[in-house]
């Protein structure tokens, strides 16, 4: 019996140093659920759009953290809460994105929101891709790069558990999301497949999709804080991103790793290189 016990004991302790080791300071404003059950290493937490977006109701995401995830991926940083929260809020969008709507309305161009495809490049949480799916884009691609199933467990039970909270179907997931690893700046073209994977509905959708191979919305979200992968992470954007009205939206939280200057090169690297 003492042994039974012993057992129990050990459980509780590596259950709370899993909680321990994914914790985040930052993360103490968002709710903490559980390890999720039959998913080890995976935690689950729930985050609330802090602006009201509707004028009747809060919009609430579950995402979750794989412990063996990639890079910073075991972590919900600033920048993503940031992102969501301006997709979700039409005036933080319009800040956001005001001026290119604007430029885009005037030249009549196709792009609307919410997007009709978006892409995330290390995804982790995925708070802005799940903010999108909640806002009603056409299809989401979540990527991240390949080390292990649990990253891409974690992103699907996001996408699963949202998806029944918001009343999605089956079939309707299965066709706005899909969940792919890359490396970026490798193998490209295996991600264009994917993205130009999406089921289309119609005849005259499906002749549109030939040339869908490029995305209106790409997120990368504290992926540039080691300047050694900003020409990969370009590289994989200027072959995705939809020439003429693309957006490719950037957040960074700093680590301390790299001083600022070496971080915020990206910016000046990707209008210099790729305008």
């Amino acid at each position: 019996m003492d042994d039974e016990n012993d057992s129990i004991d050990e459980q509780d302790y590596q259950l709370q140093l899993s909680r321990d080791i994914f914790k985040n300071p930052e993360d103490e404003e968002d709710d903490w659920l559980e390890i999720d059950e039959g998913h080890d290493g995976i935690s689950e937490h729930r985050w609330t759009c802090p602006t009201n977006t509707t004028g009747s109701s809060d919009v609430s995401i579950t995402y979750h953290l794989a412990f063996l995830a990639p890079g910073h991926g075991d972590s919900l940083w600033n920048s993503s809460r940031c992102i969501a929260e301006h997709f979700l809020h039409p005036e933080r969008r319009a800040d956001l994105l005001g001026t290119l709507l604007l430029e885009n309305a005037q030249n009549e161009s196709k792009f609307m929101w919410p997007p009709k495809t978006c892409l995330e490049f290390g995804a982790g949480a995925a708070l802005p891709s799940l903010a999108l799916l909640n806002g009603g884009a056409h299809r989401v691609v979540f990527t991240d790069r390949y080390v292990n199933e649990q990253t891409f467990d974690a992103l699907k039970l996001s996408i699963e558990k949202n998806a029944l909270a918001w009343g999605i179907n089956e079939e309707e997931i299965r066709r706005r999301t899909a969940v792919a690893g890359h490396t970026w700046g490798e193998e490209i073209e295996n991600l264009v497949n994917v993205v130009s994977a999406a089921e289309t509905d119609d005849d005259a959708d499906r002749s549109e999709n030939e040339n869908a191979k490029h995305v209106e919305c790409l997120i990368a979200s504290d992926c540039i804080y080691n300047p050694t992968y900003h020409a990969a992470l370009l590289q994989s954007a200027s072959a995705l991103i939809e020439p003429c009205t693309g957006i490719f939206t950037v957040g960074y939280s700093l680590h301390g790793n790299v001083p600022t200057c070496d971080v915020e090169r990206f910016f000046f690297v990707a209008e210099k290189e790729y305008g």
